[in-house]
């Protein structure tokens, strides 16, 4: 409808116009020295409309002409830089996949553009670095082109990668620490930071840094616990058996480091170690009447056995609430052999090795029905000890 409208407008003052030329009888002269140009007033108007329509038709002509070598060029650089955002894309994704290959062919895609940024070396340095050739990743960011762009953070937290891989401790600590500050607060940095402070035996600095390092989520759960299992032993290590030390560790402690059964294993030898058996003991009865797990029985076994009067009450309490569990039983047996109360512990290994028979037990029972002057039962126990000792060398 618009347009049959704005073609009616066109005929009509197409219409109008010409009824007014055919009435207009002016004339126009033009004298040019002795020569005169004589033409109607109505030629005259539409040469001038037609001069200038020729003029701006020359004009906009010249600009485009002017502009073009500018978008030509502009043409070809949208191309290449099309081609690095596809080549980075197919890097990005080959880094995701695994596909070492793919990662190469990417980067060299980038680099025949002939404007390849840092961001193609980092995509590929990463995917070697994935795939443990932390050689290539080296060579990589060596590069000159790989050390130029905005991303030097993240080429420096590469450059780490790899010297930890070469055990390069110390080399690896002093480019993180040369970082900026903002940058040095990132998540990998951090956790980078604690993998050189750990190879560097600094456990006390390590542990700090582990601390920093769990407060924005750095570590997995699986890296969270090795990496507190070597802190905590390369603590207790450095403790040895100066008793202070040791007390300082575990003071030092926080209770959700206390949750993990390595941890825990590894302060209850440094204590016992130290001579602090009573700390050990009271650090393993606390976690087992918190959370038991049976996998601390075997550290508290022996220190339990060590202080028998002061343990046997625990003991008594975590076997009334687990009474299936065969190694907490043989426990609480050890700990009554030792205060001798021969009835309990004579009741307790009969029950552990009618569940699970075994010359070890065999010997015990032997050995405390002889204490309580039962000849005759220790000497079937004896007849007991003898099969399950010949039969292991049968099988032997």
């Amino acid at each position: 409808m618009k347009q049959l409208l704005g073609l009616l407008l066109v005929v009509v003052v197409a219409v109008a116009v010409t009824l007014m030329a055919q009435g207009n009888a002016s004339k126009v002269l033009i004298f040019f020295g002795q020569y005169r140009v004589d033409m109607s007033l109505n030629f005259a108007v539409v040469a001038i409309l037609l001069l200038f329509l020729v003029l701006y038709v020359m004009m906009r002509a010249w600009r485009a002409s002017s502009q073009l070598p500018g978008k030509f060029k502009e043409y070809w650089m949208n191309r290449k830089q099309n081609a690095l955002l596809q080549a980075n894309t197919q890097g990005l994704i080959a880094l995701i996949t695994g596909d070492e290959q793919g990662a190469q062919k990417a980067l060299n895609q980038a680099s025949k553009t002939g404007i390849e940024t840092d961001l193609s070396y980092l995509i590929r340095a990463m995917s070697a670095i994935q795939a443990d050739r932390y050689d290539v990743a080296e060579e990589i960011l060596n590069q000159e082109k790989a050390k130029v762009g905005e991303h030097s953070h993240a080429l420096v937290v590469l450059r780490g990668k790899v010297a930890l891989s070469k055990q390069d401790f110390s080399g690896a600590l002093s480019m993180l620490e040369a970082m900026d500050p903002l940058a040095a607060k990132l998540p990998q940095v951090q956790r980078l930071r604690m993998l050189a402070l750990m190879g560097l035996a600094r456990w006390q600095d390590a542990l700090v840094q582990y601390r920093a390092c769990v407060a924005v989520s750095a570590l997995t759960n699986g890296e969270k616990n090795e990496a507190l299992m070597r802190i905590y032993a390369g603590l207790g290590e450095s403790a040895g058996q100066d008793a202070s030390k040791m007390k300082e560790v575990l003071s030092s402690a926080k209770p959700a480091e206390l949750e993990n059964v390595g941890v825990l294993r590894t302060l209850a030898t440094g204590l016992q170690r130290s001579g602090l058996v009573t700390a050990a003991r009271t650090l393993l009865e606390m976690a087992l009447n918190q959370n038991y797990n049976k996998d601390l029985l075997p550290i508290y076994h022996q220190v339990a056995v060590l202080e028998p009067r002061e343990a046997l009450p625990n003991v008594e309490r975590l076997l009334a609430q687990q009474p299936a569990d065969l190694r907490l039983l043989e426990l609480a047996a050890d700990v009554c052999e030792r205060e001798q109360l021969w009835g309990k512990a004579i009741s307790r290994f009969e029950a552990v090795y009618a569940k699970q028979p075994s010359a070890h037990v065999a010997g015990k029972l032997e050995r405390l029905y002889e204490a309580a002057n039962q000849g005759e039962r220790a000497k079937t126990w004896r007849e007991k000890l003898n099969n399950h000792l010949q039969n292991d060398r049968q099988l032997a």
